[in-house]
């Protein structure tokens, strides 16, 4: 996550380049003037992004507390932990190109060290264990470097340690990206809620935070039974017998086939669980035919999930090509860390979150978890301000100047150093304050290439 100092040979796509040459920035001139009538603290600009911690709602808290009943609460901790792990560690399952490319590699290793040319020194009997020596090699040396994936298979036992070891992490991260959709348009008050991969109900309850009196119907689906089960039974406060506090509640294990049309879909930490690209590919046209409003798109901010997100989103903005990206980025262009094959960085961002404590368990009070995600909506575009920058790693405020990097409406990512002298008081406010994830209430002009090195060497890079 660190930015480090690296050079590029010429062929490969630039990335943040340090540029001596001041880059122009021109502030919006609302904000300009709330902030020079004090109507308006830097710290409140209308870029920045909240929450940045979140809390469970106590009665969630308690909740989660009162459906572990008579499980070791140790026990539970344990296969939460090893939950996480594994699943921050997934990747997707690999495609025939790419196993048939490792295959090839393999092979000419193999042949290298047992060539096929000794088979005419031996008789039959030894040519005929040589070869079963070398594919059995072959193999070995395949199940080394293919990643065995395997769907996740959630039963009453697996689905309550998701609850407790996911619950509190995966509502903070919904909770700041509903938020910020519900920030960026204040107009939108959705009738109806659709999740694929619903899990716990994590993303039903942020929306029926944020669109309580709005919301009519709540479509879940999970493929697990037992997942939505205990989904239900949060939902009841824990107890079977009481009231669901919700308007139409529905839970489901597969896609309905009926063409009914919702405000706002989400699918949140699925992408992993579907076998290839062909079956990402089927759910998100089906989801798309049956967004009205958003479509919101969550993985594990780890390199794998940050690609899984923009393969979904370049997807549907190609092929469907009936809407437009809202966040993260100001552009729907492809994402510029995968554009260039050198940069491993994924494109995430933190959310601050305080974990689900049980018992006198020994957790901090603040965890951070990194997400990939991507809002997109369906008709025309009428954000005015969908063109500010994103700040994509951590600001670094020094003396009198501060360092942001950005990914940009032009779909590259820049690093700027603002100062007061250079950019005004106003733009210098703003970035020293923002934090990553945050958008910059500013248009960038174009800088002028003067690399601090000599001209004839090429101009370090900031991954």
């Amino acid at each position: 996550m660190n930015f480090s100092l690296k050079f590029t040979t010429k062929n490969l796509v630039p990335r943040l380049h340090r540029f001596t040459s001041k880059i122009a920035v021109d502030v919006e001139p609302a904000v300009v003037s709330a902030l020079e009538h004090a109507t308006l603290k830097p710290r409140k600009h209308p870029g920045v992004v909240r929450p940045n911690h979140v809390e469970l709602p106590k009665q969630l808290n308690d909740t989660l507390k009162r459906i572990v009943g008579d499980h070791p609460v140790k026990k539970l901790i344990h296969d939460g932990q090893q939950l996480n792990s594994y699943i921050k560690s997934r990747h997707p399952p690999p495609t025939l190109e790419e196993i048939e490319n490792k295959k090839r590699i393999v092979i000419e290793e193999v042949n290298t060290k047992m060539p096929l040319d000794r088979l005419a020194t031996l008789d039959e009997d030894e040519a005929e264990r040589w070869r079963r020596k070398r594919e059995l090699e072959i193999n070995k040396r395949l199940g080394q470097r293919i990643y065995a994936w395997k769907r996740i298979e959630y039963g009453a036992y697996e689905s309550l340690v998701y609850a407790i070891a996911r619950g509190a992490q995966e509502y903070a991260v919904l909770k700041r990206v509903l938020t910020e959709l519900a920030q960026r348009d204040e107009q939108f008050r959705p009738r109806s809620f659709f999740d694929f991969g619903s899990g716990v109900g994590t993303g039903m309850w942020v929306a029926s935070e944020l669109w309580r009196e709005d919301i009519f119907e709540y479509y879940n689906v999970d493929r697990s039974r037992e997942m939505n089960e205990i989904s239900e039974l949060i939902l009841r406060d824990g107890n079977e017998n009481k009231q669901i506090a919700l308007r139409n509640v529905f839970y489901r294990q597969f896609l309905p086939a009926i063409e009914t049309n919702y405000d706002l879909v989400i699918i949140s930490h699925t992408l992993f669980e579907l076998e290839n690209k062909e079956q990402r590919e089927d759910v998100l046209r089906n989801l798309w035919r049956k967004c009205d409003g958003y479509l919101v798109i969550v993985e594990e901010g780890t390199r794998r999930g940050s690609e899984l997100v923009n393969e979904a989103r370049q997807f549907l903005l190609e092929q469907e090509q009936e809407g437009h990206t809202v966040a993260p980025c100001p552009h729907d262009m492809v994402c510029p860390r995968l554009r260039d094959l050198a940069d491993r960085t994924p494109c995430n961002f933190p959310i601050s979150y305080a974990p689900l404590r049980l018992g006198s368990d020994s957790l901090a009070d603040r965890h951070t978890s990194l997400y990939s995600y991507a809002i997109l909506k369906k008709g025309s575009q009428s954000d005015s301000s969908r063109s500010w920058p994103r700040i994509v790693r951590p600001t670094l405020v020094r003396s009198k100047h501060a360092i942001c990097r950005l990914c940009t409406e032009k779909g590259n990512l820049q690093e700027v150093i603002f100062t007061k002298s250079k950019h005004g008081k106003s733009a210098y406010s703003c970035a020293k304050v923002s934090r990553w994830g945050d958008r910059l209430p500013m248009s960038l002009g174009q800088p002028q290439i003067k690399p601090e090195s000599n001209e004839s060497e090429e101009p370090p890079v900031l991954a």
